[in-house]
């Protein structure tokens, strides 16, 4: 985790999901001429719809592999389900807990065998201590806290980030803390803001959904930055790291 978080802050870009080849290479290929060394490549889309794009799976690995080999980035990726944590050994840099899984503590359990880092989202209606609870599960000193936005009386975004939160999860709890623009907004033109917002306030990261086509993208179509929008925002964002 020393290694992922060296440089902070640290800026995750990447597609809310993995989707082809094609997809995937031509991203990491963009993002890292513009100097992203950290790469979100979800294989696994737990969804609240069974119709819902569910992701590549496995089928993905062969593609990240040769991302690994091209352009030497770190790969983060969700996975749902124990198995999916051997089967990304040796390709995947740090295993990701999504906010539907917070407290699927089989899962924290198995992850706690593990010796990456693991980011760990924030439920969405989680309290602090629950938040806490969860990340002892997996060992505190491996986790790095996800804050992607909570359920309030608030419905003019897809949820409410809560900058509050994440400050004391950094400075009462000593745990590293990124933000998620792009699910708390739920929408691509309040991103940027928001991320201007999170980094000023002194957190450790952010992830951010970056898609080559967001308006044909497979999942979370809304949220994604173009390629171009990202690339104005990385260069802003580091005027104020």
């Amino acid at each position: 985790m020393k290694n992922l978080l060296s440089k902070k802050p640290v800026v995750i870009a990447g597609p809310c999901a993995v989707e082809s080849r094609k997809q995937i290479l031509g991203i990491a290929k963009n993002l890292h001429k513009m100097g992203v060394k950290v790469m979100r490549t979800q294989l696994w889309k737990p969804r609240s719809s069974p119709d819902s794009f569910q992701g590549v799976g496995t089928d993905g690995l062969p593609w990240l592999k040769e991302i690994k080999k091209k352009f030497r980035m770190k790969l983060c990726c969700e996975v749902v389900d124990p198995i999916q944590i051997e089967q990304t050994k040796g390709i995947i840099d740090v295993l990701w807990v999504g906010s539907r899984n917070m407290q699927n503590f089989e899962l924290l359990k198995a992850l706690n065998e593990d010796s990456r880092p693991v980011i760990l989202k924030r439920g969405f209606i989680s309290t602090i201590d629950e938040w806490i609870a969860s990340a002892k599960y997996i060992g505190k000193d491996k986790v790095i806290m996800c804050e992607r936005g909570i359920r309030t009386g608030a419905d003019s975004t897809r949820f409410t980030l809560d900058i509050n939160t994440a400050l004391v999860i950094k400075h009462d709890h000593k745990i590293p803390i990124i933000i998620d623009p792009s699910h708390s907004a739920g929408r691509s033109d309040l991103v940027p803001h928001l991320a201007c917002a999170a980094m000023a306030s002194g957190v450790d990261g952010l992830v951010i959904e970056v898609h080559n086509q967001p308006s044909k993208a497979l999942s979370d179509a809304k949220q994604q930055l173009t390629l171009k929008a990202f690339a104005n925002l990385f260069i802003k964002l580091k005027t104020l790291s």
